[in-house]
């Protein structure tokens, strides 16, 4: 039986504590150990982000659409939206430095995004994202990282994000460097056409998913019947096209409900739900509570939170 697909924002991964600084909901930068990897990687999970990963220490085996990679210090993965992923037998000494953009913040890069696109590779890297690196072109992206991590955190600086902007640029161009003189994997040149299918269709689902949540909908844009695109996905991946839609909708719903001030028949118009009563018969049966009893913990925990944070201090 294949593993449930886990759909988050980054400002969902556990693992990124923003505290008062809204930006790393957008824009992340941590290292993380063997532990962390297990406990939030262990399963296959679509980030609605533009990620790069860079090993540091250790070895382990990165699950990327279905593929296995062996990975090591000096690893780099290449990641988008198209991608699930997952970590397994990680060493102790495991360490592995993340960078996640997500959506919201390259949609407002401008000429940012285009380098960003430069450094995807098309099809290349995306059918080929895990690339071994030398250690000195290892050194030099983990030292561009740092620099954009320290600079996510300067919220009291007049140009916080030109800032931000200016450091991921310093970083992208030196990563269309380093593969600009990195032999890459070898590929024909093309996917096979089941995974043109996958890709496309994630692709698309970023993209809709608040406005279409039918099967069919999916399907004629690709030029497929719904069966034929169920088919492929279920063979793919082991999920349905629409569990893929409904833990997309599930995700943002987490997400506005923690997130935002709107109210709940709000977000269930914003999601493209008939009405408030629907889109909460649709949430208790994902959450096993109301939407406003979710929104009710989240915030019991976040003050929770916040109480430790200030006893620690």
């Amino acid at each position: 039986m294949a593993s449930s697909i886990r759909i988050k924002n980054i400002c969902e991964l556990l693992i990124i504590s923003g505290g008062k600084n809204d930006t790393r909901k957008k824009i992340s930068c941590i290292t993380i150990g063997h532990r962390e990897a297990e406990e939030q990687f262990s399963s296959d999970i679509h980030l609605d982000a533009f990620i790069i990963l860079l090993v540091l220490s250790g070895k382990g085996r990165a699950a990327i659409n279905y593929k296995t990679y062996n990975i090591q210090a000096n690893t780099l993965l290449l990641l988008t939206s198209a991608h699930l992923f997952h970590f397994y037998d990680c060493s102790d000494d495991f360490q592995c430095q993340c960078l996640f953009v997500s959506k919201v913040f390259t949609d407002e890069m401008d000429s940012t995004d285009m380098i960003y696109r430069r450094t995807k590779y098309g099809v290349r890297l995306y059918n080929e994202p895990v690339i071994p690196l030398e250690h000195p072109h290892a050194v030099l992206l983990a030292e561009r990282l740092d620099s954009v991590n320290k600079n996510i955190d300067r919220t009291e600086h007049f140009y916080h994000k030109e800032v931000i902007l200016n450091r991921l640029f310093a970083l992208y161009l030196d990563l269309s460097d380093i593969l600009e003189r990195t032999n890459l994997p070898h590929t024909d040149g093309c996917l096979t056409r089941y995974e043109s299918v996958i890709k496309s269709f994630i692709e698309l689902l970023a993209t809709h998913y608040r406005e279409e949540h039918k099967v069919d909908y999916y399907a004629a844009r690709l030029n497929l019947s719904a069966h034929h695109l169920t088919q492929i996905v279920k063979l793919v991946t082991g999920q349905s096209v629409s569990d893929f839609i409904f833990e997309m909708l599930f995700s943002e719903a987490r997400n506005l409900l923690t997130h935002s001030k709107l109210s709940v028949q709000e977000i269930a118009a914003t999601l493209n739900f008939s009405d408030q009563s629907s889109f909460g018969k649709f949430f208790k049966r994902k959450a096993g509570i109301s939407p406003v009893d979710f929104r009710k913990d989240m915030k019991r925990e976040e003050i929770a939170y916040s109480g430790s944070l200030l006893s620690y201090k």
